[in-house]
């Protein structure tokens, strides 16, 4: 039987770099991934590290996303030192866009509270977008602009920090799905996988739209799959050197030419097909941004599978079993979130203070629905 320190169950970007912190305190860390690391949510993102342009209001949320970004720039160095690999993490900036009275006024609102809440924010007028971003079309009116939003190639981080896990000495058992959580009269043993018992008195739980894999447990992970559909278009020469935003559509440039437009949120269960309806709707997106954008060379297209909690938040910390950690449902800010979550994670297992109050984010916010078991998301 393999024993371990720690399991973290889920190899996506939150499981790995959890993996890596915790590794790092000397600890005998594994993962067990049902795939290969990061085949899920994690490869299907698009790499935005933009925290300004999504939450409304200054909640404990936006802190918390606002204080992952600023550890970013400290945890791309660290793994590309690390393993020698470039992530193509950089500080671009992010444009979002108003096409009409009715984006203005919704833009007016998030810039007077980000400007109260010290936010590095600009209103500009559409001209001033065109000038610095040509391809932005003439329907385009005004607009935010968030200096501090940056991108990475969430592909090329995950693959590096799954090499940083292994020059750590991160073992990876791979290949076989998590089934239970093994517990021996009411204590955690740690995890069953099929047929195969392993032992830990520490488990992570990151398995992403997948966290609720145990129905047996006295208590439910409200996390259900929620599929994004992106689009990938080439450009033949520079279009956008920073991150395009509308209500409907996001687009982030890759050094290699590529656009990810994305992305549809959709309730369909573990289904990641890729739908003309899906399809269409970012086209359209895209159009809207500039109708001479639907010139661009179709290049490619996949779906993936955002694991969302109930109220949208992740859901972060202890869990009712002692020894059972949870850092699940990461939704739409998985990447964005990753530096915090390993952070904060790995102070709560080695008994440090942790560094944020993480009450908005446990699993007994739930409460009543929650406990009642498996509750619908």
């Amino acid at each position: 039987m393999k024993k371990f320190d720690v399991l973290v169950v889920g190899g996506g970007i939150i499981g790995c770099s959890v993996a890596c912190e915790l590794r790092r305190a000397k600890l005998k860390v594994a993962v067990l991934e049902k795939n290969t690391p990061g085949a899920e949510a994690s490869v299907a993102a698009a790499g935005m590290l933009a925290p300004h342009g999504g939450p409304r209001g200054k909640t404990v949320f936006f802190n918390l996303l606002r204080d992952s970004l600023a550890l970013y720039p400290q945890f791309i160095d660290e793994v590309e030192r690390a393993t020698g690999l470039e992530t193509e993490f950089r500080n671009s900036g992010l444009f979002y866009l108003a096409f009409n009275e009715e984006d203005e006024a919704s833009l007016q609102e998030k810039y007077e509270w980000q400007k109260k809440s010290e936010v590095e924010v600009e209103w500009v007028s559409g001209a001033h977008i065109r000038k610095n971003e040509p391809w932005a079309g003439s329907n385009v009116t005004k607009g935010l602009y968030f200096p501090d939003d940056c991108q990475v190639d969430n592909i090329k981080l995950v693959r590096a920090i799954e090499a940083w896990a292994r020059k750590l000495g991160v073992e990876f058992l791979l290949g076989n799905a998590a089934t239970k959580i093994w517990l021996d009269d009411s204590k955690l043993k740690g995890v069953i996988a099929g047929q195969e018992k392993i032992e830990s008195p520490v488990v992570i739980n990151a398995a992403g739209a997948w966290a609720d894999f145990d129905k047996s447990l006295p208590f439910s992970i409200p996390v259900k799959p929620s599929r994004g559909q992106i689009m990938v278009i080439r450009q033949h020469k520079p279009v956008f050197r920073r991150m395009i935003y509308t209500r409907k559509v996001y687009l982030v440039t890759r050094d290699d030419g590529r656009i990810i437009v994305g992305s549809t949120v959709e309730s369909v269960g573990y289904d990641k097909d890729v739908t003309v309806r899906g399809l269409h709707k970012l086209v359209r997106g895209v159009v809207e941004v500039n109708p001479d954008l639907g010139a661009l060379s179709f290049s490619q297209c996949w779906a993936g599978l955002r694991p969302r909690s109930q109220d949208n938040l992740p859901i972060l910390g202890k869990s009712p079993v002692p020894g059972l950690f949870l850092a699940a449902g990461h939704f739409r800010n998985g990447i964005l979130l990753a530096p915090i979550t390993s952070r904060l994670i790995s102070q709560m297992v080695l008994g440090k203070t942790v560094t944020h109050d993480l009450t908005p984010f446990d699993i007994g916010r739930f409460a009543t629905k929650f406990f009642a078991p498996h509750a619908e998301v």
